[in-house]
């Protein structure tokens, strides 16, 4: 009979522990669709600074290892090229600049949509980021100015 009373025993152990989870083979849990960041696409707006009439918007696609930064706008100066670049801080309390970014060149009509693939995980460890389009091809004088600013953050 006691023999008979430990098999239970060990039995019910078994059943106790598979049933909580407590056996070293179980595999972790995948992680769900929805945290998977690098499905999302984020969207910041890029605020024109006091006299511009351009507006935009700046798509970020995180993935593992890398960033993609959509950068789409209209009413630019029509056939206008223009720096643009990730910088650290915020449009309020600007910092350095941290990434170049593809030139935004802007069509017969004003308006530019281009990518830039940064080897960056989004959103950055620590600080934050803000993106700027600069008012000219370079950053030669009135050039180096801003004419958008958008906070990569909320």
């Amino acid at each position: 009979m006691t023999c008979v009373k430990t098999k239970v025993a060990i039995a019910a152990i078994a059943l106790y522990t598979a049933a909580c989870g407590g056996t070293q083979s179980a595999s972790p849990p995948s992680p769900s669709p929805t945290s998977d960041q690098s499905s999302a696409v984020l969207t910041f707006t890029l605020t024109p600074e006091p006299g511009v009439t351009a507006s935009g918007t700046v798509l970020v696609t995180p993935a593992p290892a890398s960033t993609t930064m959509e950068l789409k706008i209209t009413g630019l100066q029509a056939s206008s090229s223009h720096v643009s670049h990730i910088h650290l801080g915020s449009c309020q309390q600007r910092g350095g600049i941290a990434f170049a970014l593809s030139q935004v060149v802007a069509d017969g009509q004003g308006d530019a949509d281009t990518k830039t693939s940064l080897p960056q995980k989004f959103p950055p460890a620590t600080g934050h980021w803000y993106a700027v389009v600069h008012a000219g091809p370079d950053m030669q004088g009135s050039n180096a100015g801003y004419l958008l600013c958008g906070n990569l953050f909320q």
